[in-house]
């Protein structure tokens, strides 16, 4: 029996996208770049009246957020006005020209020193950093990792960001995959710890693989990008 992919890409950070839950105990050997399909996560998508996501990382673990792969499913569905499930949260996305929106509620944000505490599904940790651009991102989350006030957050993704005019530069390293060209619930949640902080509602993300804008709406913090399928084919059951 064989099973139908679909490899896609939102600001560079790669899918593998299936209807069929057997694909899953193949992640950590599928997501191998060398010498396999290699991604960052796999989407298993159910489709229905009531969407439902699961997002499984590199290392086969269970993600509980994944914005552009949110982003994906939308973008590869042709999905309007549509909430999709991920674990006990749900998000509205909606398609567009050449990728899709995707809207959730505002997340809690605290601070720990100089760091921005974020729970947005995912947790993610998040602080200013001048060098960006040479900064050894591995090993600050090494760092971070056996920090003692980070205890008590469970599997957090960690990014580093600067502000550069009206562009927010950002680098962001994810649990159980590492660092990837882009994070969608990342910058979400940069966006929103800034806007606390500074009383903005717009932002531009400049990651390196690509542009991600955020708008902050009332409760609801808005993801806008591009989205791209990549490849499509069956895999061997």
């Amino acid at each position: 029996m064989k099973t139908k992919y679909t490899k896609m890409q939102s600001n560079g950070n790669d899918f593998l996208v299936s209807e069929d839950y057997g694909i899953v105990t193949k992640t950590r050997e599928l997501s191998d770049r060398r010498g396999n399909i290699g991604f960052d996560q796999l989407l298993y998508f159910q489709n229905g009246n009531m969407p439902k996501l699961r997002v499984y990382n590199a290392d086969g673990s269970e993600a509980d957020n994944c914005i552009n792969g949110l982003r994906c499913i939308a973008f590869l569905y042709g999905l309007k006005n549509t909430y999709i499930q991920i674990k006990n949260k749900k998000f509205l996305v909606n398609i567009t020209t050449n990728g899709a929106t995707v809207e959730g509620d505002m997340p809690i944000v605290d601070k720990i020193d100089n760091w921005f505490v974020i729970k947005f599904g995912n947790n993610h940790i998040a602080k200013f950093c001048e060098n960006i651009d040479e900064f050894d991102l591995k090993a600050e989350y090494v760092k971070a990792k056996g920090y003692k006030p980070f205890n008590k957050i469970k599997d957090f993704n960690m990014s580093i960001f600067k502000i550069c005019g009206d562009i927010i530069k950002i680098r962001t390293y994810e649990n159980g995959t590492g660092e990837t060209l882009s994070c969608g619930s990342a910058t979400l949640s940069v966006a929103c710890a800034l806007s606390k902080e500074l009383n903005l509602k717009k932002f531009k993300f400049s990651s390196r693989g690509g542009v991600t804008k955020v708008y902050i709406s009332n409760d609801s913090v808005i993801s806008e990008a591009r989205a791209q399928v990549l490849e499509e084919g069956f895999l061997n059951g």
